[in-house]
């Protein structure tokens, strides 16, 4: 029996349509998974290709990249139907689709759309987004993760903190101070890569609920990243995360329409 209420809104044909997929694979695939993720503190990675399959990771990428093309009210409507069944997944869901993959649609250039954009909307891989540390939370501008130059790219050191996804995601969106002189006109996005050397996922956070969705702190020790793994403008990253924020508040609204 699906669990959505049966309430016309007239949102559209294309709303209509992914709240009735979504709302079908929640209760299919979702909800019978929901308790034992919690319980056991895992997070259910064998949903994200078949979610991948049915197009909810790309929903607001462009079709010309992989994606449906549709916009975030069907975003919403996805997030609001997955955690409807599972808050864990829903929540994990959102930081996957937009916080990182939507983030990386807006602001990546052709060749990191090409490499990272084909993974994150199959689900092969998991996408995550790093802005928070333990000395910076609301006040993110206030950020300690140093990004220093050095020939062919930059050079990171230091952590970021509550960061949902981090242990299992192959991709992430990452901000780091490029300029420490210079406030907020001294944040730099970039994309780093599961493996890549000195970066590491230090203690696992333990949480009151929603375990299922896995959050942890990263660690960066003398990590390179090359210059071509910048992510929309040197030094301009606040505008990468501010825009990105206006869309990420919307779209995880749905989160707490679902449960």
């Amino acid at each position: 029996m699906r669990a959505t209420p049966d309430f016309d809104f007239q949102l559209g044909e294309a709303a209509e349509m992914i709240r009735d997929t979504t709302a079908r694979f929640a209760d299919e695939q979702i909800a019978p998974l929901a308790d034992r993720t919690d319980r056991e503190d895992r997070f259910p990675r064998e949903l994200w290709e078949p979610m991948g399959a049915l197009g909810l990771h790309g929903i607001t990428v462009e079709e010309e990249w992989g994606g449906l093309g549709l916009g975030y009210l069907e975003h919403v409507i996805a997030v609001e139907e997955v955690s409807r069944a599972s808050a864990s997944v829903g929540l994990s869901y959102g930081a996957h689709s937009n916080l990182c993959l939507n983030q990386i649609r807006r602001w990546g250039n052709d060749e990191q759309k090409a490499k990272y954009l084909p993974g994150l909307i199959s689900g092969k891989h998991v996408g995550s987004l790093a802005m928070s540390e333990a000395g910076a939370g609301s006040d993110v501008v206030s950020m300690k993760l140093k990004a220093e130059e050095v020939q062919g790219g930059y050079v990171l050191n230091g952590t970021k903190f509550w960061i949902t996804n981090a242990p299992e995601a192959d991709t992430l969106v990452v901000y780091a101070k490029t300029d420490g002189h210079a406030g907020s006109r001294g944040i730099t996005a970039f994309l780093i890569e599961k493996g890549d050397e000195g970066f590491s996922i230090g203690q696992k956070i333990s949480k009151v609920g929603m375990k299922g969705s896995p959050t942890a702190e990263l660690v960066f020790t003398d990590c390179f990243i090359p210059e071509d793994r910048i992510m929309g403008p040197l030094n301009g990253g606040v505008g990468v995360l501010m825009s990105g924020l206006d869309y990420e508040r919307v779209v995880l609204a749905g989160l707490q329409l679902g449960i």
